[in-house]
């Protein structure tokens, strides 16, 4: 029976969602080629990064960041972005996070 624990450690990783791929499956991936993509991390002092570019088939796919964006700035960029994504024929996908997508809302 030592196969019965290695086909439960199988299942239950199979079961876990690995870190940076969409929820749903049936979403853009970053690391497909022709997925535009843009995404913000906050920097912990009430800054944030936006993270933006093109999947290029990579794992990692090369982006462009702009730091130490202040909220209404990051959300005026993310907004932008999904005007840029909507008309750009390079892109075949669209993956954009901004604040409320990463969890990082506005205190009420």
């Amino acid at each position: 029976m030592p196969r019965l624990p290695v086909a439960l450690c199988a299942l239950a990783l199979c079961a876990c969602t690995m870190e940076g791929m969409p929820a749903d499956p049936k979403a853009p991936r970053m690391n497909k080629a022709g997925t535009c993509f843009a995404f913000v991390t906050a920097e912990g002092d009430g800054r944030y990064t936006i993270t933006r570019g093109v999947g290029d088939g990579t794992a990692t796919p090369m982006g462009v960041q702009r730091r130490g964006l202040s909220a209404a700035q990051v959300d005026a960029a993310i907004a932008k972005e999904r005007e840029i994504a909507a008309v750009n024929p390079e892109c075949l996908g669209v993956r954009i996070a901004g604040r409320a997508e990463v969890g990082d809302t506005p205190e009420s």
